[in-house]
C-alpha cells in the first residue's frame, strides 16, 4: 500500500503538484529483489536509480540521498518489453497498393499518437514498438521506433528504423509487376547497391518457406546489416543458411492452440546460434504468453527473457539505448511481481523514459 501511495502522489497532478507530463529530475530509487541481466540472467536485486529519462545505476547497494524511493520485496525488474513488428497506433493505411517498391514510404506518416492501445500496452510493460508497412509490398518502407508512453507522451524516436521487405507470396498479385520473386529480386538487388536502402538500419523481411529464409539470408545478407526473419515458420529446414549468419529471427505470437512444431521453432533456432524475437503486434498480455510457451517447448528462460527485450532491440537498431537494464540507458523497465515468464505475476511498475505509467486504478 505504501508503495502504491507514493506511485500515485508521483503521477497525479494536485494544486501546485508537478504535472505527470513534467515529471521532476530528482532521481528515483526503486528497489527489488532480483534483476533481469542483458543475457538473460535473474541476478540479485538491489536499487535501480533513475535520473531524468536515463539509469544512473542497476542493482546499487544504496539509494543517493534526496531520492525518491520505491521498494518491492518480491519484485522482478526487467527492461522494458520491446515489440519490433506492430501495427499499434496506425490511424489509416500501412501500405501503398499501387506499387510492389515504396522504400520512400514511413510508417510514422501514419501514426496516431493518442490510440487507446498505445497505454494497454505501457500499463502491460511494453515500452517501445516498431509501427510497421504491412507485407503487402516487396519493399514496404520505413518502420517508425515508436515510444509507448514518456514525458512528452506518446513519441517516434530519433533515428532511422529498419525496412520492412516480402519474400513471400503476399507482394505478388496478378495486376502489378513484378508478379513473382523471379521478377522482384532483380530489382531488389539493383535497390540494394543503391541509394533507396542505403543505411545501417536493420532489414525486417517477411518470409515463411525455407526457400524464402535461404533467398532473404542470399540477397540481403553480408551487408553488415542485422536481418531479422519476421515469422520463419520454417526455418528449421533452412538451419545450414541460418547458420553462421547476421540473421535474427522474429517469431510469434503463439497461444494455447499453436502447433508444436511452431513452438519448437524458438529453441532449433537459438540451438543453431540464431538469436530469437517474439511479436504479438504491441500486446503484452501475448508476449508473455508467447514466452512462457517457448520456454515450455525448451527455449531456455534466459532466452525467452532475451526475446522480449534486448532481441526485438536489435531488430529495431536500438540496442545501444534500450533493451536492457544498463546503467547510460534509456529508462524504460518494468517491475513484476514475480518471474516476468510466470502470468501469474502481476506489473508493479512501467517507466517509459524515467516516465511513471498511470496505473489502471487511476485510469477516468
Amino acid at each position: 500500500m505504501l508503495a502504491l501511495s507514493w506511485l500515485l502522489a508521483l503521477i497525479a497532478p494536485t494544486a501546485g503538484a508537478t504535472p505527470a507530463s513534467r515529471l521532476p529530475q530528482d532521481p528515483i530509487a526503486i528497489k527489488v529483489d532480483r534483476i533481469v541481466a542483458p543475457d538473460g540472467a535473474t541476478t540479485a536485486g538491489g536499487w535501480i536509480v533513475v535520473r531524468g529519462d536515463r539509469l544512473e545505476a542497476v542493482g546499487a547497494a544504496t539509494a543517493p540521498p534526496g531520492a525518491r524511493t520505491l521498494e518491492f520485496p518480491s519484485g522482478v525488474a526487467c527492461a522494458g518489453l520491446v515489440d519490433a513488428v506492430t501495427s499499434l497506433g496506425a490511424a489509416g493505411d500501412l501500405e501503398e497498393p499501387a506499387r510492389a517498391f515504396t522504400p520512400q514510404v514511413q510508417a510514422a506518416d501514419a501514426l496516431h499518437p493518442d490510440h487507446s492501445r498505445f497505454l494497454a500496452a505501457a500499463r502491460g510493460g511494453v515500452t517501445t514498438v516498431g509501427l510497421s508497412p504491412t507485407s503487402g509490398n516487396v519493399v514496404g518502407g520505413r518502420v517508425a521506433i515508436v515510444r509507448t508512453h514518456g514525458v512528452q507522451g506518446v513519441a517516434v524516436l530519433s533515428g532511422a528504423g529498419p525496412m520492412r521487405l516480402a519474400l513471400t507470396r503476399d507482394p505478388f498479385t496478378s495486376d502489378r509487376v513484378p508478379t513473382s520473386r523471379v521478377g522482384a529480386l532483380p530489382r531488389l538487388r539493383e535497390l540494394m547497391q543503391g541509394d533507396a536502402l542505403a543505411g545501417r538500419s536493420p532489414l525486417v523481411v517477411d518470409v515463411d518457406s525455407a526457400d524464402e529464409v535461404r533467398l532473404a539470408i542470399e540477397t540481403l545478407g553480408g551487408s553488415g546489416r542485422t536481418v531479422a526473419l519476421l515469422q520463419p515458420q520454417r526455418a528449421d529446414d533452412a538451419l545450414e543458411s541460418v547458420r553462421g549468419s547476421d540473421a535474427l529471427a522474429l517469431l510469434g505470437p503463439f497461444d494455447l492452440d499453436t502447433p508444436e512444431r511452431d513452438l519448437l521453432q524458438p529453441q532449433v533456432l537459438a540451438g543453431a546460434g540464431v538469436p530469437v524475437g517474439f511479436t504479438a503486434d504491441g500486446d503484452a498480455a501475448a508476449l508473455r504468453l508467447t514466452a512462457a510457451l517457448a520456454a515450455r517447448a525448451g527455449l531456455d528462460p534466459k532466452l525467452a527473457l532475451q526475446a522480449l527485450t534486448v532481441v526485438p532491440a536489435r531488430a529495431l537498431g536500438v540496442e545501444g539505448d534500450s533493451g536492457s537494464l544498463e546503467a547510460g540507458k534509456r529508462a524504460d523497465l518494468v517491475v513484476f511481481g514475480g518471474d516476468p515468464l510466470d502470468l501469474a505475476s502481476a506489473v508493479e511498475l512501467v517507466l517509459v523514459g524515467g516516465a511513471v505509467v498511470e496505473p489502471r486504478e487511476k485510469q477516468r
